[in-house]
């Protein structure tokens, strides 16, 4: 069974939808504060909200280019982040 994390930022506008997003669907997963990672985590260069299976396979997100943090513009809807999520078993 895979775990899953929910890499976020306070400032991101987009968190709480990505929360709930994935407590509508019953998935279990931990919370990574970005705002709490140590600099040179990798977690610092992912774009906020960024969903990991096993700590490395990006779901929803991604990883930022600049080097500074990043909020996504969009995330997917429920079924989408469902099908993607199965695809995964």
């Amino acid at each position: 069974m895979k775990s899953f994390s929910l890499v976020y930022s306070n400032s991101c506008p987009n968190y709480k939808a990505a929360k709930q997003l994935l407590e509508e669907l019953g998935l279990a997963f931990e919370e990574i504060n970005q705002d709490n990672l140590h600099e040179g985590c990798c977690g610092k260069n992912l774009i906020s909200p960024t969903l990991l299976a096993d700590d490395d396979i990006i779901i929803f997100g991604g990883e930022t280019t600049s080097g500074k943090r990043a909020c996504s513009e969009a995330l997917p809807d429920k079924e989408e982040l469902k099908i993607l999520i199965n695809g995964l078993a």
